[in-house]
């Protein structure tokens, strides 16, 4: 789906996201009685989706992205903010350095699966940003890197919907 959305929250809306269709997604899978984990992959923070779920341990919501410090959305995405009430442990952001490859980016990607095997999660809702990709200037991955990023997903063996999120370079997408 486009427009992006994981910038979006109940209240507010950024980052050109009106709807979040990731926790929409995610929000669908619980009603049905599953447990669910948001993989957000996109380059910027997922502040949206963490807003939405903050104070729920049904959904994992983990994010790899661009230090918050130094990129959009500045505010949200740092390390100790980990959810509340409810929620309390069932948000994990990872975020990293700009100019990040592939081995630090999988170090992360493996800690975000990990999370996903330890909820206990039925179901992944991956909000996929390409803009991970060196041409945006945040994170540095190679177009040789997302068929192995999409391999640490997929090992995960779980029911998958993907989300589009950022990345507007045409040869990137």
């Amino acid at each position: 789906s486009r427009p992006p959305g994981h910038h979006a929250a109940p209240e507010v809306y950024g980052g050109d996201c009106f709807i979040n269709n990731g926790a929409v997604a995610a929000s669908r899978l619980v009603l049905a009685g599953m447990r669910v984990a948001i993989v957000d992959i996109d380059t910027h923070h997922g502040n949206g989706t963490q807003t939405v779920f903050w104070e729920r341990g049904d959904v994992l919501t983990a994010s790899i992205h661009g230090d918050p410090t130094e990129h959009f959305p500045f505010f949200l995405g740092h390390a100790d903010e980990t959810g509340s009430g409810d929620g309390a442990g069932a948000n994990l952001n990872l975020p990293l350095p700009t100019g990040t490859t592939w081995p630090e980016y999988s170090e992360a990607l493996d800690a975000a699966c990990a999370a996903v095997r330890d909820h206990k999660a039925d179901a992944i809702v991956v909000a996929l940003g390409v803009d991970t990709h060196v041409s945006h200037g945040v994170l540095g991955l190679e177009s040789d890197d997302y068929p192995r990023l999409g391999a640490a997903l997929a090992s995960l063996d779980l029911p998958t919907v993907f989300v589009q999120e950022g990345g507007y370079e045409p040869g990137v997408l």
